[in-house]
């Protein structure tokens, strides 16, 4: 191995030790370093073959984070996946491990929390800024609609 492979192979296993990391962010950062094309496939195996870099692994933390702190739906997480070029199996076992009743729990608190600040008396324009709203942070219309009808249709 050459020194300049060695020096930007330490650079980043330095980045993707600081954060979870996929191989599109890797290749996006190698891109900004400007390191020639030729040493990414190089920099990138070794990332993989030393655990620095775990597409599984990586797509969990991301749905988990996503879901948690930024309160996104499945749907959007999944897109964002996407957008990051992870094997669709690998974002349907990341995606499944969203729990049912903590993704339940997480669309009745944004839904309560909306409709508080919606400023219409009539259901059925309430119901359609709530489906909007849910479907935006990447919610499931069908599943937003069936717990708005359970939970509150008839407490407006």
């Amino acid at each position: 191995m050459n020194n300049t492979l060695k020096v930007y192979l330490t650079k980043a296993m330095k980045f993707c030790s600081s954060k979870e990391v996929c191989i599109f962010d890797i290749q996006k950062k190698l891109n900004d370093w400007k390191i020639e094309k030729s040493l990414h496939n190089t920099i990138i195996q070794q990332l993989i073959s030393e655990k620095f870099i775990d597409e599984t692994r990586y797509a969990q933390a991301f749905a988990s984070d996503k879901f948690r702190f930024n309160n996104w739906g499945k749907r959007k997480i999944e897109f964002e996946l996407k957008r990051k070029n992870i094997p669709q199996h690998i974002i349907n076992q990341a995606v499944a491990t969203i729990e049912t009743e903590a993704y339940t729990k997480k669309i009745k608190s944004l839904i309560s929390a909306k409709i508080k600040s919606i400023k219409d008396d009539d259901t059925y324009k309430i119901k359609l800024k709530i489906l909007r709203y849910m479907t935006n942070k990447g919610f499931e219309p069908d599943i937003v609609s069936n717990i708005f009808d359970k939970n509150f249709k008839d407490k407006l």
